[in-house]
């Protein structure tokens, strides 16, 4: 004798909240076998129900009919379990510049190159770029120590002129503060009339033509 198939239940869940407006609110969800409905709805009166009641079962009912297709997802390796503890993620890379050279790139870590004058603009900072070049191509700048430009515009004024040979006459310290922020560090005072202070040269021997010994000029 065959078995009839029998069929799943019907669990239908009517959820009613408290509500002092004239206008309430419910949950309905139909369940039958592995498949459901759920919707809210809003209700003036209980008589109301019947009709939500009667919608929720054809909503089932269309579902059955047309049932979803839902992909597995495949079932993740199980990561070996160690007893050592987790390595601790490395620190992030401190963020660098890229300062074009006469010959190819230097690339510099931007606490390298500080500006202590209060500019924070990005026109203030490429200039600020522009000199550190100017410095690496004189050899005066490997890059590796950190600077600090208290003004970078005036210091663009005292190195317009001058080239990366000219470099060889001064020290990195006549245009740049060098090493980590200090208290204290102070702009080189401007002159009287607003310009900015003249750059002297290191005072190194200079062969003459008649065979006469003399300083180089100051800038």
């Amino acid at each position: 004798m065959a078995k009839k198939n029998i069929k799943q239940p019907t669990i239908i869940t009517l959820t009613l909240p408290d509500s002092e407006s004239d206008e309430r609110h419910g949950t309905l969800l139909i369940a039958r076998g592995d498949l459901a409905h759920v919707r809210q709805f809003a209700y003036a009166s209980l008589s109301d129900l019947t009709a939500i009641l009667k919608d929720g079962v054809m909503a089932l009912s269309v579902v059955e009919a047309e049932p979803p297709v839902i992909t597995e997802l495949p079932l993740s390796a199980a990561a070996p379990v160690s007893s050592k503890k987790s390595a601790q993620p490395p620190a992030p890379a401190e963020p660098t510049v890229d300062i074009p050279l006469k010959k190819g790139k230097k690339t510099v870590k931007i606490s390298h190159l500080k500006l202590t004058g209060g500019e924070t603009d990005a026109a203030a900072y490429r200039q600020a770029v522009q000199l550190a070049a100017i410095l690496i191509d004189g050899k005066l700048w490997d890059g590796e120590k950190p600077i600090r430009i208290p003004d970078v515009y005036a210091l663009a004024k005292k190195m317009k002129h001058l080239t990366a040979r000219d470099m060889a006459l001064f020290a990195l310290e006549d245009f740049v503060q060098v090493g980590e922020s200090t208290e204290g560090d102070e702009p080189p005072a401007a002159a009287e009339d607003g310009e900015p202070p003249a750059l002297e040269a290191s005072v190194s021997p200079v062969i003459s033509t008649n065979g006469a010994s003399e300083a180089a000029a100051s800038l």
